[in-house]
């Protein structure tokens, strides 16, 4: 059974729990990712791409090039680890730099901070993506939040665009989906 295949009920099953938010967190059932949509964001699955084994699509009803995505790819290399030492990695300059560099050839990085999720310490970034060629003008006035969270069984990815005029605003709803976050364990 493909991928793609397996995720069809499952978004079925989502958009119809996709109330207005606030309400139960969702859970998928494959991975154990959990999550609680901000108030007034529908939720749908995405196929995956890579190595992830789910992914989420969130949004408000005015969303187009906006809104949010969380995706949850195993990383079978974090298995020997146990997640103090996960974390202690994360609190690194050294791993810090590795998460941000995979990002500096598309985004100008604004800021990054380290948040500690139930036990699970994770890197939070804001950047801008950088102007390049083919890219269409309307990205010079989005910014991106990211939340990175690294578990023994693998990682789990949050973006979330807005605006920049509305990207303040936005980011409290972008915070406190990254807070209601439980990755796989």
């Amino acid at each position: 059974m493909s991928c793609n295949s397996t995720l069809a009920p499952l978004a079925l099953f989502l958009l119809a729990l996709s109330t207005p938010a606030g309400a139960t967190p969702l859970r998928d059932a494959g991975t154990g990712l959990t999550f609680e949509p901000p108030p007034g964001y529908s939720v749908s699955a995405v196929p995956t791409t890579g190595a992830q084994s789910a992914r989420f699509a969130l949004r408000r009803p005015e969303d187009q090039d906006t809104g949010c995505q969380i995706a949850y790819a195993p990383a079978p290399q974090n298995a020997q680890l146990t997640q103090p030492q996960i974390n202690e990695l994360t609190r690194t300059p050294g791993w810090q730099a590795l998460a941000r560099a995979r990002l500096a050839p598309l985004y100008d990085v604004l800021e990054q901070s380290v948040f500690d999720q139930g036990g699970i310490l994770g890197l939070k970034l804001v950047g801008d993506l950088r102007p390049r060629e083919g890219l269409p003008a309307r990205a010079q006035v989005l910014r991106s939040f990211f939340a990175i969270q690294e578990t023994p069984r693998g990682r789990t990815t949050l973006v979330c665009v807005a605006e920049k005029p509305s990207f303040a605003t936005r980011r409290a709803e972008f915070e406190a989906l990254a807070r209601s976050i439980v990755p796989p364990r």
